[in-house]
């Protein structure tokens, strides 16, 4: 049990990423293309 306990410590200690989610610069209709991929995923899984 000592060595699950230890090893779980050692992951806590990786340097988390940080995700740049601004897109304001890209055009629009990549947005639009996106969300329209999204729902057809969503309404195909349903």
């Amino acid at each position: 049990m000592e060595e699950k306990s230890e090893t779980l410590k050692d992951h806590k200690s990786v340097a988390t990423t940080v995700f740049d989610y601004d897109n304001t610069d890209w055009p629009r209709d990549f947005d639009i293309r996106i969300e329209v991929a999204e729902q057809r995923e969503i309404l195909e899984n349903c």
